[in-house]
């Protein structure tokens, strides 16, 4: 079997000890040393990281590419157009790999199959206060769904801090944009989604993530991610339902009411009153007033955000014109299900198929809908289970007395027909309230 090279490319700014620190690590792979090159991409570094990449001992190929662009998008396509190898892997420089990091995107690997492999990265904090707690929950949901059966792929679930795909794969979608200063993992996603990209998580590609980002740090990022969202959302209309403009808007509150007329009007005075929220964080903190503190910083993040949205859209009309008119794109045609074919032959139609919603039927009973999501992968066979488990039993079960004449669920359940019986059925049991 053919065992692929692999390029490992790392942006880097100056943070000459932990890359040190994650090329120690990529010196204790399991996979083989000689099938791996790694490219720091150092961006406008000034704290000696050339020196000490230029006088590393690596026991595989180290390469040093410099450039003073100081953007993320242009730093990983640099690297990406100066490797060689069959495999990119992108890892950022505050990552520590475990032994089996590469092993384990490789093990994913399939030549031609258009895969993506998104790797572990569990967070690592030195100091564990209010921020950092929120900080490691928010890496903890992140990753949480990836890991359940059949997790249908979002956009936003390419991160850029550990992934891989085939080199040949990034170029042909045209790799990073570079006109992104922020979200530029996402839409990338988004493209890689589009051109029927497989996305996979790899648990075990674990890299521990020495999370470095503070407070002030966080909201200049909300700050970015408005702004970013904006440029995403002309390019694909079809995303803005899931920016968190759009569920700030849904779940309309005052506050929200308040933050949009300050960053839309009143700007200056927006900016000082989040000065003030600032300073009343700490105050928080050392009271311990958690919920209070909780409460404060989703403000201050969302007033950061909301400032973004309004740098690039330029007034509330306009940005609520923006999110209320566009045309959705046009779809897959939908795929019709019928369970009495038998499970396996509906999740074989669907991986044939590739749809991006489709009906569930049984016989002449509707069993329900699995709906087009933007920004999601098309359908596979493997959301099928997941689905009818989390949302069909029910229905399933009545179509299944219906249409064999018998009484009730509980009757269903218990003379199944074969074609369905390989349902997880201690699960679906649990779920059907008799």
């Amino acid at each position: 079997m053919h065992s692929p090279t692999v390029s490992i490319v790392i942006p880097t700014h100056n943070r000459r000890q932990l890359l040190r620190q994650l090329l120690d690590g990529l010196g204790a792979q399991s996979y083989p040393l000689a099938q791996i090159e790694v490219l720091v991409v150092a961006d406008n570094c000034t704290d000696g990281t050339a020196t000490m990449v230029q006088s590393y001992a690596a026991p595989f190929s180290l390469r040093l590419i410099q450039h003073a662009e100081r953007c993320a998008a242009v730093t990983r396509n640099l690297g990406a157009t100066r490797a060689t190898g069959d495999l990119l892997l992108f890892l950022d420089d505050d990552i520590e790999p475990t032994p089996e990091l590469v092993q384990a995107h490789v093990r994913r690997y399939k030549r031609g199959s258009r895969r993506v492999v998104i790797g572990y990265l569990p967070p690592m904090v030195t100091k564990l206060d209010f921020f950092q707690s929120e900080l490691r929950l928010w890496w903890i949901s992140t990753f949480w769904p990836m890991s359940t059966p059949g997790h249908r792929f979002v956009y936003t679930d390419l991160l850029s801090g550990n992934f891989s795909l085939e080199r040949d794969f990034f170029q042909e979608v045209g790799g990073f944009d570079d006109s992104l200063l922020c979200r530029e993992d996402y839409e990338l996603g988004m493209r890689l989604i589009q051109a029927g990209a497989e996305f996979r998580f790899a648990p075990d590609a674990l890299g521990y993530h020495h999370e470095k980002t503070d407070l002030r740090r966080a909201l200049r990022r909300k700050y970015d991610e408005g702004l970013a969202d904006i440029v995403i959302g002309r390019r694909y209309p079809e995303l803005r339902s899931t920016f968190l403009a759009a569920r700030l808007m849904k779940y309309h509150t005052l506050l929200h009411s308040v933050l949009q007329m300050l960053v839309f009007n009143l700007p200056l005075l927006g900016d000082w009153l989040a000065a003030r929220g600032l300073q009343g964080l700490q105050l928080l903190e050392f009271l311990r007033l958690r919920g209070l503190w909780r409460f404060a910083l989703d403000g201050l993040l969302a007033y950061w955000y909301w400032r973004g949205i309004a740098e690039g859209i330029g007034s509330r009309r306009r940005f609520y014109e923006w999110m209320s008119d566009f045309i959705a794109p046009k779809r897959k045609g939908e795929a019709i299900l019928d369970l009495r074919s038998g499970i396996a032959a509906a999740t074989a139609h669907l991986d044939a198929e590739r749809p991006h919603s489709a009906q569930i039927w049984y016989g002449d009973c509707f069993v329900g809908q699995i709906a087009a999501e933007p920004g999601a992968e098309c359908l596979t066979g493997a959301h099928l289970r997941p689905w009818l488990m989390d949302h069909g039993a029910t229905s399933l079960f009545n179509a299944v007395a219906e249409q064999n004449g018998l009484s009730t669920a509980e009757d269903a359940m218990i003379n199944l027909p074969s074609q369905i019986a390989d349902l997880p059925m201690p699960t679906l049991r649990e779920m059907i309230p008799f």
